[in-house]
Formats: structure tokens, C-alpha cells, sequence
């Protein structure tokens, strides 16, 4: 635990209110230690649940309910953490989840000379959301999200706002196509004035290609099938820079229900988040994924995350 001065408290609060000028962190982080692995470049990749987070139109690639978390370490003592369920329908696939943010702690200075201890920040996000599979390979999908942010456990806000996004399977085999709007909504106000929420708007391809399946009676390799995904986006938030984003992921079948993928990223036009690697593990049911950015000068971020497929 990290203890702050005054003075650093106030560097803190004004560094809040710098990140509220574009809308919460909070609201731009991903829900997927996949998709984080892959720089984010996430919009084309029909990923049932785990598209929540980049563009709900992916949530109707899921074909059996799903139960996803992931726990994110900072560079700075925060953590995040996220936790959602996606249920196929007849009409689409439903899904919601929770999401957390936890600056970790800081030591108040009063002028009356008391010192206590605060929660420097402290988000929760609720995340609703379907997404729905139409002819010619389209997928449409929307997310409301309502949430409520704490600054040094004495201001508080709450409020909503929505994603929509679409994905093309398009006639070439393999490749997708993907947009989505997100965090659209009123701003937030702390004190007097109101904030913008980060209105992000991404676009981009993702190509995938899966070898046939090894044959039965074929003992010459113990990898079944080999799987190959490339992604690429461009990602723009509301006064910021387009950052560009790239991730690769390799994938091996070991039989039909165990499986090893391996995944790296790059963010252009970046400061932080340049270089992403990843690595996941399917048994059955269950998927484990790790992935690692690396935060320019500020050190490591670490994504865990843990999934049940019914």
C-alpha cells in the first residue's frame, strides 16, 4: 500500500480531474485479458463475451453461456476487475457483467492538523448488453452501461451511457469486419463543472484461418489443428490521437477440448500500451489467460483471466 502526502493527494485529484476532461479511465479499460493481449484491436473479432468491452455486436458469436472474469494489477497499487455472464437466446445473446476500479489508498492532511486515510478512487460499471446475428453475415450489438465513480470517498457521480457497434463476415473467407461507437452519453460533473465522457470510435479487419483437423489414426504430431487470428484497428478518443492497433494470436488444438494460444500486440501512435504479449489455455470447460502491457516509463500491468464455458 502506498501512502501519499497531501501535496501528492492533490497531484492525484488534479490528475482525476485531467482524466475526467476526456471521461473515466474506468469506462475505456478492457474486459478481456484476450483482448488486452491483442492491443485491443479487438472490434472484428466475433469474441462472444469477451467482445462486451470493445463492440457488443461480437457477443452473438457466442453459442453456450459463457462466465468470464478478469483482475488487472497496476503499475500504481490500483487494481480493476471485472465479472460477466452471456446467455445465447433464440433472439441473440444477452449478457451482463460488473466492473470494478480500486486506486488503492492515500493519507489525508487536514488543516486542522488530522490525518485520515481514503480510497483515492473508487468506480463501479454495470454493463448490459445483446448482441444479435442478421442475414448476409451481419451482427449488430448494443451495451448500456450505468455507472458510479468516488473521488477520495467524498465526491461522488452517477450517471449512464451506451455502445452500439456492427461486424461483417464478409465473402472472403476468414476476414471480418467491425465498428463501434462507445461511452456515448452526458458528461459527469464533480464539482461545477461538467466533464465529456471519452467517446471512443474504432474501426478494423481481423482475419482468421484454421488448419483441417488431424486425422485419428495420424500419430505423427500431437497438435490436432492450428489456429491463426490477425487483427488491426484504429481507435479514436474524444481529443486524443488515432492510435492504431495490431495483434496476432497462435493457436494449437491438442484434442477437442484442450488447446494453447499464444498472442502479442503493438499499439501506434501510442505513449503507453505499446507492447502486449499474451498466452491462454483451454481444458474443457474452463480458460485461463494472461496477458502483459507494458505502461512506457510506469512499468507493467498484469490481466488474469478466468472463463466457464456450459
Amino acid at each position: 500500500m502506498r501512502r501519499f502526502s497531501l501535496a501528492a493527494a492533490f497531484l492525484l485529484s488534479s490528475a482525476a480531474s485531467a482524466a475526467a476532461a476526456a471521461g473515466s479511465p474506468t469506462l475505456r479499460r478492457a474486459l478481456s485479458a484476450r483482448s488486452a493481449a491483442l492491443a485491443d484491436a479487438y472490434s472484428a473479432v466475433p469474441g462472444g463475451l469477451s467482445s462486451l468491452g470493445t463492440n457488443p455486436a461480437g457477443l452473438s458469436a457466442a453459442r453456450r453461456p459463457q462466465f468470464d472474469t478478469i483482475f488487472e494489477s497496476g503499475v500504481l497499487d490500483d487494481t480493476f476487475g471485472f465479472l460477466g455472464w452471456a446467455q445465447p437466446l433464440p433472439l441473440g445473446t444477452a449478457a451482463a457483467g460488473l466492473s470494478y476500479y480500486d486506486a488503492g489508498k492515500v493519507d489525508l492532511h487536514f488543516a486542522n492538523g488530522t490525518t485520515d486515510t481514503r480510497t483515492a478512487a473508487r468506480d463501479f460499471v454495470g454493463h448490459i448488453g445483446w448482441g444479435v446475428p442478421l442475414p448476409g453475415g451481419l451482427s449488430l450489438g448494443a451495451t448500456a452501461k450505468f455507472f458510479r465513480f468516488e473521488l477520495a470517498q467524498e465526491a461522488r457521480v452517477s450517471g449512464a451511457a451506451g455502445d452500439a457497434g456492427v461486424q461483417w463476415k464478409t465473402p472472403v473467407k476468414g476476414l471480418v469486419a467491425g465498428a463501434a461507437i462507445q461511452n456515448a452519453g452526458p458528461g459527469v460533473k464533480f464539482e461545477t463543472e461538467t466533464d465529456p465522457l471519452p467517446l471512443t470510435t474504432r474501426g478494423g479487419l481481423s482475419w482468421s484461418w484454421s488448419s483441417a483437423p488431424k486425422k485419428e489414426n495420424d500419430a505423427a504430431s500431437y497438435v490436432h489443428a492450428t489456429n491463426v487470428l490477425v487483427t488491426a484497428e484504429a481507435i479514436k478518443v474524444r481529443d486524443e490521437a488515432v492510435i492504431g492497433g495490431l495483434g496476432c494470436e497462435l493457436g494449437m488444438d491438442f484434442g477437442p477440448a484442450t488447446s494453447i494460444a499464444l498472442r502479442m500486440g503493438w499499439r501506434l501512435n501510442s505513449d503507453n500500451n505499446r507492447l502486449t504479449f499474451g498466452v491462454g489455455f483451454r481444458e474443457g470447460r474452463f480458460t485461463l489467460d494472461y496477458a502483459l502491457s507494458e505502461k512506457h516509463s510506469l512499468g507493467q500491468a498484469h490481466h488474469v483471466g478466468f472463463g466457464v464455458r456450459f
